[in-house]
């Protein structure tokens, strides 16, 4: 049986044979996305349309990810996913919500997909101290289904809608779950069946 395990760590805590590892993952997931990180000028970018981020890539997406709190996963003693998030975050589109735990990226590496790894390091996110914001906030694109279908088990539902924000037809989701108010029942997704594609989110 297949081990996972996680571990947060705070801004610039991360061990140095992690952060390598962390910046190769990156380089393997970052054209997953839509569009890619690396043509992103940080997480917090709100232009997301191909012009927005054609006049924005500048590499700065990994080194401002590396400035927040970061979860790593380990699967079978290597490195396989990671999920980054901005504590105390505030937007006034859902000023209700915040301050908030948000999202900016999460990723798995390619051979580690399809092992409960998303999962796992969401459930890790939700078991942080009582102390930390109760609302776990993301953003997705709408044709990103394999996450999509993660997230929707995991109690997330969608608050915004920006329609076609990063092209035509691919719509940009915020969704958000309370993590303080979790069901202990929410019925696991089969083993083989979690994430082949990619999350992500940012201010």
């Amino acid at each position: 049986m297949s081990t996972i395990s996680t571990r947060w760590y705070r801004p610039g805590a991360i061990p140095t044979g992690e952060l390598r590892a962390l910046a190769d993952m990156f380089a393997e997931v970052a054209g997953d996305f839509v569009p890619p990180l690396t043509s992103r000028e940080g997480t917090t970018q709100s232009d997301l349309s191909e012009r927005g981020t054609e006049a924005a890539a500048s590499g700065g997406y990994l080194k401002e990810m590396l400035q927040q709190e970061l979860i790593l996963s380990r699967h079978e003693g290597h490195v396989a996913g990671f999920l980054s998030f901005r504590r105390d975050h505030q937007d006034r589109r859902y000023a209700d919500l915040c301050p908030c735990l948000y999202v900016s990226t999460i990723a798995v590496r390619h051979r580690h997909r399809r092992c409960g790894i998303a999962r796992a390091l969401y459930q890790k996110l939700f078991d942080l101290p009582a102390s930390m914001p109760p609302w776990v906030v993301l953003r997705t694109w709408s044709t990103n289904t394999d996450h999509l279908g993660v997230i929707d088990r995991l109690g997330f539902t969608t608050i915004l809608r920006l329609e076609d924000d990063r092209l035509p037809g691919v719509d940009t989701l915020y969704l958000a779950t309370d993590r303080t108010a979790r069901v202990d029942d929410v019925p696991s997704p089969p083993q083989g069946a979690l994430v082949q594609g990619s999350a992500e989110g940012a201010a």
